[in-house]
């Protein structure tokens, strides 16, 4: 069983249970497969990346199989503005919907997402290299608030940033940041380092639980209080505000192609 968020943004859960902490969200025109059913929740694996989570079963938008098929090899328009509005024709409702939503490209302005349908003026896509657009979409997001689980620019998590940065520009990768810091090729120092790698940092024990992305010599992009720039060296990310280091630096990884 499928379904696709036809919603801003869906919560997606730790736990069956309104209270339980927010492990993630779904943005518009993400699918999603269901894995078990218990009571007025859902647990299920996006579709992207195989992210687990529970959402209220109220908000499901089911797809039959076939449908899922062709949804998920449909290529797809991305929202690479902060928000765009969209209309569901049935209750001729409009509301936003956040960059790095995605559906497939409109028919005579409709897109259809099962069993619901929308009227929407897609922005014309730029002609532009795979870098700028990952620079400028970061670069959206600046003064956006953290929130532990969000992927919006009215809340983001910082492995929620690199994520839905590198959607914008057709790169899948991994929600989390200890996942995604498996992917690409890792730069040996800082000063190889270029613009649209991906920096990841580490807690006294080891594990890693920041990223960010390079986005100018000794600069990097990331989420951490609100989305900002600071410095990165050797060490790792220099607060000016506070005069000390906030972030170890553990890896550099390069994932978008040469």
């Amino acid at each position: 069983m499928y379904g696709i968020c036809n919603l801003s943004m869906i919560p997606l859960r730790t736990e069956p249970s309104e209270c339980a902490e927010m492990a993630s969200q779904l943005l518009f025109g993400e699918a999603y497969s269901v894995l078990e059913e218990q009571g007025k929740w859902l647990k299920i694996a996006t579709a992207d990346c195989q992210y687990e989570g529970w959402i209220d079963r109220k908000l499901f938008n089911p797809l039959q199989d076939d449908e899922a098929d062709a949804y998920l090899s449909a290529n797809k328009y991305i929202v690479k503005d902060l928000f765009v509005f969209i209309k569901e024709v049935k209750s001729d409702i409009s509301f936003p919907i956040f960059l790095g939503s995605s559906f497939p490209y409109p028919s005579n302005g409709l897109v259809t997402l099962g069993s619901s349908q929308f009227r929407i003026t897609a922005p014309e896509e730029k002609s532009q290299n795979t870098l700028d657009t990952l620079l400028q979409t970061a670069h959206a997001y600046l003064h956006a608030p953290y929130l532990w689980g969000g992927r919006t620019p009215a809340g983001i998590d910082c492995s929620g940033f690199v994520q839905v940065v590198f959607k914008c520009c057709g790169v899948t990768l991994p929600r989390d940041a200890s996942q995604q810091a498996l992917c690409g090729e890792t730069v040996d120092f800082i000063g190889e380092a270029r613009e649209g790698d991906v920096a990841f940092f580490e807690n006294e024990e080891g594990r890693i639980i920041h990223t960010g992305i390079i986005c100018a010599p000794g600069r990097i992009i990331h989420a951490s209080g609100l989305v900002r720039i600071d410095p990165i060296d050797q060490t790792g990310i220099f607060n000016q505000e506070r005069g000390r280091y906030t972030h170890t630096l553990r890896i550099i990884k390069r994932i978008l192609p040469c």
